[in-house]
């Protein structure tokens, strides 16, 4: 009996973030978008202050730039967590059906990759509230220097300095402890905005890590079926082998269909986030925000290579399948040995992958191609 439920801890995860409620009524619908709908409102002061720098005389191109790149990863947490919503009870039902491995492989195997999951998921989120906390606080450092150069439109509008980035609101708030109370607010929008997007990336590998186990599983057992003689055995391995595969490749097939719309992210919005970040780290002449900004860079940069990762290792796991039914000695079998290879080798021409909306495939090609355009930035 399969009672045991995997990737526990992304469900308590978008439980508490009332994104994954357990059931679905009128109240909890409205509930589900309350991240949504908080880092909404917070683009609105920053919009304000995006649009009312065009009517200074003289546009300080870093404000701009700072704030076209704290829209965007707003915009990325709006998007992500809409795309979840939508497509959250194909998630659930892939996190409830990893039971179904349990008849084709070990419980112990599954159980610890699930463990593994959850260790890196942890040490992620970690990182990003760390890095939120430092990115937060690293303005603090540069407000003397802020305070005694203060621009025209500062002044005017009553903007403090020490600010994550800039609002504006109909009136001043640069006084104690408004000032505080809005930093702290930023610092708190962005931690929120930040477990979004790392807890859905992380159970996106996580998922797709579960799948290159199992692929892994598939490949030892048809290694391993060179050494079987007897051929009634055989033939039933052979069919338990066909059986597995279409459960694995089923089950990949879902993950895609469950995740694609929210990779189109990956190779659109955070191509575009981690260049503006990368132009703002080439440009800015303050080390303290150079630094700022690069810790910003490294963790757009390392979600979108954990993803990209998984997602050559299941192709790459899903053509070995080939590879290794292709060395057993089917031609020395029975035919019904050989109608089964047959049928795992037609199956594995086409390789498991996880898409951006079916446009682009998420590997190491696609990362690379991301980092070229980095490149360019910095050296243009």
């Amino acid at each position: 009996m399969m009672d045991e439920t995997y990737l526990q801890f992304f469900v308590k995860s978008f439980t508490y973030l009332n994104m994954l409620p357990e059931k679905t009524t009128f109240c909890t619908t409205i509930q589900q978008y309350y991240v949504s709908v908080i880092i909404t409102i917070t683009t609105f002061p920053i919009l304000a202050d995006l649009v009312s720098q065009f009517y200074e005389e003289s546009i300080s191109f870093t404000s701009v730039n700072e704030n076209f790149v704290a829209l965007s990863a707003l915009f990325a947490v709006i998007y992500v967590s809409v795309c979840f919503i939508n497509r959250k009870h194909k998630i659930r039902a892939l996190i409830a059906d990893l039971a179904l491995f349990e008849t084709f492989s070990s419980k112990a195997v599954i159980t610890e990759t699930d463990k593994s999951v959850k260790f890196y998921t942890k040490l992620f989120i970690v990182y990003g509230i760390v890095g939120n906390l430092c990115y937060g606080l690293l303005p603090i450092l540069g407000y003397k220097k802020c305070h005694e150069s203060k621009s025209v439109h500062m002044t005017r509008y009553g903007i403090p300095c020490g600010l994550v980035v800039r609002f504006l609101f109909p009136f001043k708030f640069d006084y104690s402890p408004l000032a505080e109370l809005v930093a702290l607010y930023e610092i708190l929008v962005c931690i929120l905005g930040t477990s979004v997007v790392i807890v859905v990336t992380t159970l996106i590998c996580g998922v797709l890590i579960h799948i290159t186990v199992q692929l892994q599983c598939l490949r030892k057992i048809i290694l391993d079926l060179s050494q079987v003689n007897d051929l009634e055995i055989l033939e039933h391995k052979m069919k338990f082998c066909v059986k597995y595969h279409t459960a694995i490749l089923d089950y990949g097939i879902r993950t895609d269909l469950a995740f694609n719309q929210m990779m189109l992210l990956h190779i659109t919005w955070t191509g575009f986030i981690i260049s503006v970040l990368g132009f703002e780290i080439s440009t800015t002449d303050d080390y303290v925000e150079a630094f700022r900004f690069f810790m910003h860079l490294l963790g757009w940069l390392g979600m979108l290579f954990v993803v990209c990762y998984y997602g050559q290792k299941i192709l790459d796991e899903s053509l070995a399948i080939a590879d290794a039914v292709y060395t057993f000695l089917w031609y020395k079998k029975s035919v019904i040995v050989q109608r089964y290879v047959l049928l795992i080798l037609l199956r594995s021409q086409k390789p498991l992958t996880l898409r951006a909306c079916g446009v682009k495939v998420m590997s190491l090609a696609t990362f690379l191609g991301v980092n070229i355009d980095i490149n360019s930035v910095f050296f243009l």
